[in-house]
């Protein structure tokens, strides 16, 4: 019988192949303005209302000082140049706030807003507490709640909210913005049309509610939307599980169970073969090297993790006799669970940034030696997340809109393959040398090899294999509960609460490791937590938001999650399509620490996003920032 320790002497002769530094990340500069005007330096976009049908002045507030007097972003109709020069029409030269002439379609933004506006009014005036407010990302919460919450922090701010919805309310019966807001007594070359992503409801260090605001009026976002201008399909642009994809005979492979075709472009073999490419090892060479990761301890970030292999052999054994003899890439066991869009990871996309992610997610599966083979499908999750490299935000647009097509497609599969090689095969991403491939990170969830659950990452190294990392966002585990982590969430807890959150290698020296080089735990109820954040200004929520963000705490207690979001416990039976956790269709969870409810609901939240991307213009898009969420 084949033996993976044989073959792991061999493939430790050169420790220093699988030692080497990590290739730099697909970060791109913006090509909005310089380096002295970078994207995150925007505070907020205004658009006021002019009397030429289709055109508004736009104003791009920025903070921090700076020499540039323009500078050009490419919108969908050219390349317009936005000036702090004080020559018409912008206001004050060298006041940080740089405007331009654009088209818009105020009307239609105006419509799509009135069903929130109306919400909103009802909200302050006690009439509509029974729905949904998403305060910011992730951060679902009764209408109760967001009532509450003003009442005991901002009384003020509330009792002014509620004393402009009458006047507000006038704004709903009109579908003309411009006839509105004369009819209503606003000066429309004054108060902006639109100020986004506008400044918080609540400026306090506390909960923070997230708003655009129509006239300087604030508009609650209702969850879900109550009049989405994009309907989406997530079912078929989103999260795609369908057994006819899963399980295409031409696409896809299972090789413990014989459907598909073997190479297929979603199966596991192709990946692997098209990530091979360059390194100089062959496609089972480069697969085994990576399972030998789990044979001895690895290091990421100066800390150790410990092998972790107690039934690797049995994959290795499975896959042997999937294979016939030698071993055959296309027929690793693993089993296709679902096809992911995540519109909601694009990153700078008015300049040169990304689209998102596109992933393929797979589960192991076993087969015993009895007659006949049976097949199991076992706890282990292998994702693989490609980054979608964009120039311009009509580049993201487009991207999005191919998968926004196979809402309607005839061919839905073809349509769908033709979109997942773009991003899969070899060539996608030159840069990333040897390799040429698009992938960003592979990513594992298992617990078949040890004792509890643990997630690992991985990425393409110079010598084309495949190396670990650090787990993204996650402290490593004997931080829970320390006194450094109480210390962190105090130092950044403005951050945290303003979903800027990026946890970083070290801390609190430069010198100490701090993210963790595997997430672990073995409990369904995990959350993080810190014993005394009594001086937090909101010390509930920034442990919720920051366990959220985390691996670990996001796959079990602070979303009320089985360890798996697809596939039960990373499972899927022949014949059957992925169960999907209820926190990505939609559930209330009680906070683990601190009491109160939130809802979760992420599909919903990746189909605004993608709505966002489609139904917003280039302009609205400079405040589209990607949130450093890993999941």
């Amino acid at each position: 019988m084949f033996q993976v320790s044989a073959l792991q002497r061999a493939l430790f002769l050169s420790p220093l192949l699988l030692l080497s530094t990590a290739i730099a990340g697909h970060v791109q500069e913006s090509n909005v303005g310089s380096a002295e005007m970078p994207v995150d330096n925007i505070v907020e976009l205004r658009m006021f209302l002019t009397p030429e049908p289709g055109i508004v002045l736009g104003e791009i507030a920025t903070a921090g000082p700076t020499t540039l007097t323009e500078f050009s972003v490419a919108m969908e109709d050219g390349t317009v140049t936005f000036r702090d020069d004080g020559a018409g029409p912008d206001r004050e030269g060298g006041d940080g706030v740089f405007t331009a002439l654009l088209k818009f379609d105020a009307t239609s933004a105006f419509e799509t807003r009135r069903a929130d506006l109306q919400a909103t009014i009802e909200v302050l005036r006690g009439q509509g507490r029974t729905g949904l407010i998403r305060r910011g990302p992730r951060d679902i919460v009764s209408a109760t709640d967001v009532v509450n919450d003003a009442e005991r922090t901002m009384p003020a701010t509330l009792a002014g909210a509620r004393e402009q919805a009458a006047q507000a309310s006038g704004l709903v019966a009109k579908r003309d913005p411009m006839i509105a807001a004369r009819e209503i007594g606003i000066d429309s070359a004054k108060t902006p049309f639109l100020r986004l992503p506008g400044p918080r409801f609540d400026a306090l260090q506390s909960r923070r509610l997230k708003v655009d605001y129509l006239f300087d009026f604030p508009i609650f976002e209702t969850f879900p939307p109550l009049s989405p201008p994009i309907a989406i399909d997530y079912n078929r642009s989103l999260m795609i599980t369908a057994k006819e994809v899963v399980e295409d005979r031409k696409r896809s492979f299972d090789a413990c169970s014989g459907l598909g075709s073997p190479g297929g472009a979603w199966s596991f073999g192709h990946l692997v073969r098209e990530l091979a490419y360059g390194s100089g090892f062959t496609p089972e060479e480069f697969a085994l090297r990576w399972l030998s990761t789990w044979e001895s301890p690895q290091k990421a970030n100066g800390l150790t993790v410990p092998k972790r292999n107690l039934h690797l052999q049995d994959v290795i054994d499975t896959w042997q006799r999937l294979s016939g003899g030698a071993l055959n890439i296309d027929y690793f066991p693993a089993r296709l669970l679902a096809i992911i869009n995540r519109p909601d990871l694009a990153d700078n996309v008015v300049g040169a940034g990304s689209a998102g992610e596109g992933r393929l997610v797979f589960g192991l599966v076993n087969q015993e030696p009895t007659t006949p083979p049976s097949c199991t499908p076992i706890s282990f999750t292998i994702i693989f997340e490609y980054g979608i490299a964009t120039g311009s935000c009509t580049e993201v647009k487009a991207w999005q809109q191919r998968w926004k097509d196979l809402d309607s497609a005839v061919d839905y599969n073809q349509a769908l393959v033709s979109i997942t090689r773009a991003f899969t095969d070899h060539g996608s991403n030159p840069s990333q040398v040897p390799n040429m491939s698009a992938l960003n990170q592979l990513r594992t969830n298992e617990t078949m090899f040890g004792l509890g659950w643990q997630w690992r990452e991985f990425r393409l190294r110079k010598s084309g294999l495949l190396g670990l990392v650090t787990v993204k966002q996650t402290p490593d585990d004997h931080f829970n509960g320390s006194t450094t982590l109480q210390s962190y969430l105090a130092a950044n807890e403005g951050d945290i609460l303003n979903d800027h959150l990026a946890v970083p290698e070290h801390f609190p020296s430069a010198l100490d490791p701090f993210l963790g080089a595997a997430s672990n735990t073995q409990l369904s109820g995990f959350f993080w937590f810190a014993r005394n954040l009594a001086t937090l200004a909101n010390p509930y929520e920034t442990r919720r938001k920051f366990s959220l963000a985390t691996c670990n705490g996001c796959h079990t207690g602070e979303t009320g999650t089985h360890f798996t979001h697809i596939g039960s416990e990373g499972k899927r039976e022949t014949n059957e399509v992925a169960q999907l956790s209820k926190f990505l269709v939609g559930e209330d969870v009680t906070v683990p620490a601190g009491g109160g409810a939130h809802h979760y609901e992420d599909l919903t939240e990746r189909k605004r996003a993608m709505t966002d991307l489609l139904a917003r213009s280039c302009f609205e898009l400079l405040a589209f920032q990607r949130l450093p969420f890993v999941h």
